[in-house]
């Protein structure tokens, strides 16, 4: 078999397994392999047969649906271990981040028995999780839902080995573990940060407690929605990574659009909220018995925050934006 027909049928091999759970990869892999090779034998010429044999095997995304056995279900089997891998990570990451919210808590408003504390911590944990599962799984179900009408509404369209998309190299994978251990730290980010109102609330509450606090309370009440949505945003994000598992073209383009959603937003909270506190630096002055006025060097520095952290923003985000489109567009076949 030529070089250019090995190169269609990994293309097709390569089309079908990324479709199926892990466990299955390898070994239908091998059983493609081994039965297109068989199948084109006895055919005419190898690009005439090995077209034959693509065809009659059909569409990768329907032989991977026969492969893992379509059924009716809520979340079918083409979701499903994402879907549970899913449920993982935010049922690890909500548990870590409601404990840490609430041991910090306790801390401050000890409860009044052991027995007090323990129903709170088992109340909150079991709603946290059920509202997690819940919207986890309504997401999963209109996804399923949305990938059988598009199945349904293009089965008309009659399916090409050429338009067989090429195997990404190596390098353009995309390792579980980066997306996965964004979103912990974004679930856990997103604990901590809706907890910090009541934490200043608590602690205000004893005159003996100093709170040095960077931000102006009631800004960041108001504003507190915009900083839910650039987090559920990033989320969004590292879902999509963790479903395409390599970066592609569709991928790039998603991951700057939504990404640039998130920048406009910082940059409105950053810069057009007053969320600073303007007195910060004073109050840094008063904890160290110093002067720290708004024309000291702390003082300059402070203020110059808000606009260090919106070039920061900028960069950073024209930095991803630079890696996401090298790395989709430069796709290639591996060298064998």
């Amino acid at each position: 078999m030529e070089q250019k027909q090995l190169d269609m049928m990994e293309r097709y091999i390569h089309e079908v397994v990324k479709r199926l759970p892990v466990a299955q990869r390898e070994d239908v892999s091998l059983e493609l392999r081994g039965l297109i090779e068989e199948m084109t034998k006895d055919g005419p010429e190898p690009s005439d047969a090995l077209r034959g044999v693509l065809l009659e095997l059909g569409n990768p995304a329907d032989l991977a649906d026969r492969y893992r056995g379509e059924q009716r279900h809520l979340i079918g089997s083409r979701f499903y271990d994402l879907y549970l891998l899913i449920l993982k990570i935010v049922a690890f990451a909500v548990g870590i981040g409601m404990l840490i919210s609430m041991g910090i808590g306790f801390a401050i408003d000890p409860p009044a028995s052991f027995a007090v504390a323990l129903g709170k911590v088992i109340g909150s944990l079991f709603s946290a999780f059920a509202q997690a599962f819940a919207w986890i799984t309504v997401t999963f179900a209109i996804m399923e839902r949305c990938q059988s009408f598009r199945k349904a509404t293009q089965e008309e369209f009659v399916w090409n080995p050429d338009d067989l998309p090429e195997v990404p190299r190596q390098s353009a994978l995309i390792p579980r573990s980066s997306p996965i251990a964004s979103l912990v730290f974004l679930v856990l980010f997103f604990a901590v940060i809706n907890s910090l109102p009541w934490f200043i609330r608590i602690a205000n509450l004893d005159p003996s407690v100093l709170v040095l606090n960077p931000l102006v309370p009631a800004v960041f009440r108001r504003v507190l929605w915009l900083i839910n949505l650039t987090i559920v945003i990033d989320m969004c994000i590292e879902f999509v990574r963790l479903y395409y598992g390599v970066h592609t073209k569709p991928l790039a383009l998603i991951s700057i659009s939504l990404k640039a959603v998130s920048l406009g937003i910082t940059l409105y909270i950053i810069l057009g909220t007053g969320i600073w506190n303007p007195d910060f630096a004073y109050q840094i002055g008063q904890l160290a018995q110093k002067e720290f006025g708004a024309g000291t060097t702390v003082g300059k520095i402070w203020s110059a925050v808000p606009t260090i952290l919106a070039v920061l923003s900028v960069v950073g985000y024209g930095a991803e934006s630079v890696g996401s489109i090298w790395k989709a567009w430069n796709l290639q076949l591996p060298k064998r």
